[in-house]
């Protein structure tokens, strides 16, 4: 049974229990229940459905007025009785939209930061690989080719100097071959650290989540070279989980970030409604040419949820 079934359900039960208490009881004492109602809408139904819900359940009770009255002198009392509640009902439903829209507004803000904090991650690790170039650039361009004339140099001096002199040229040689030689490393090693920690910045999007259970595989240092391929993969993963918390009505998220030989795969599933005949927004369409730009394939299945499967090469 989805969760709009289960909420009409519940609210129609609600309302006939009202309607049952003021019988009975032949009083309106079933109107202050009939508040929780009000209050309850606000977070089930949308604005419209639970102006509608509003209107229809209060005209109910109205009706039932009718029908009351032993403990009252005249009718017109009951008149501004009904009157009196149903200001109440209506502001225990604004109160109460407030109070949702708020708490939609800190989940919002809370999943925003999140986002920003993993961007940050990469962000971070962007600045450093791109320092890191650039220290290797100024070391090869500068102080490589100034070593290689230096030793182009000794090797000459060694060939026009005798005796004692030349062992010194010889052995100046030597050091400014091995410096030569330790720059050369130096600059080959910070080539070879330009990663990203994908799996940190993930991880970081998954922190907190509001109303979701979460379940990550993803392993404790998860790097890749690529900054496009990471970026297009944490986009991927903001976007699906962005989905999950809006639309999926899910209460438990899984997400697993795994490398094989020559692919890169993101699995995020959920177990919400699914798919049902939703249609594809912005941001879908935006995730499925992301995906076909680095020649990545995506694949959706909904089943007791959604799974969507996320493979690039690399």
């Amino acid at each position: 049974m989805s969760f709009k079934l289960k909420a009409w359900l519940s609210v129609i039960i609600l309302v006939v229990v009202v309607l049952i208490i003021n019988h009975i009881l032949d009083t309106a004492m079933g109107i202050f229940y009939a508040l929780i109602i009000s209050v309850l809408l606000a977070w089930l139904f949308p604005v419209k459905e639970s102006l509608i819900l509003l209107f229809l359940y209060n005209l109910l009770i109205g009706i039932q007025f009718s029908y009351l009255g032993s403990e009252l002198d005249n009718r017109a009392q009951s008149y501004v009785l009904f009157f009196v509640y149903l200001g109440f009902s209506v502001f225990s439903y604004i109160i109460s939209l407030v109070a949702f829209r708020q708490q939609n507004a800190k989940e919002e803000l809370r999943m925003l930061n999140t986002e920003l904090k993993a961007t940050q991650v990469l962000l971070a690790d962007s600045s450093r690989i791109n320092e890191r170039l650039r220290i290797s650039r100024e070391l090869h361009d500068l102080i490589g080719h100034h070593l290689t004339a230096l030793t182009l140099n000794l090797e000459a001096a060694s060939h026009m100097t005798e005796g004692k002199p030349q062992s010194y040229v010889k052995k100046a040689h030597s050091i400014a071959r091995l410096l030569l030689s330790d720059v050369r490393e130096v600059v080959g090693k910070f080539r070879q650290s330009g990663t990203l920690d994908l799996g940190l910045a993930i991880k970081e999007l998954l922190a907190g989540l509001p109303r979701l259970e979460v379940t990550q595989e993803i392993p404790d240092e998860f790097l890749v070279e690529d900054p496009k391929l990471a970026q297009t993969i944490l986009r991927c993963a903001q976007e699906l989980i962005t989905n999950t918390m809006k639309h999926a009505q899910a209460s438990h998220i899984k997400v697993k970030l795994e490398r094989t030989n020559n692919e890169v795969i993101l699995m995020v599933q959920d177990n919400g409604i699914g798919l049902g005949q939703s249609h594809a927004g912005n941001g879908m369409t935006g995730m499925t040419e992301r995906v076909k730009l680095l020649n990545g394939q995506y694949d959706v299945v909904s089943e007791k949820g959604v799974k969507s499967t996320l493979t690039f090469p690399v």
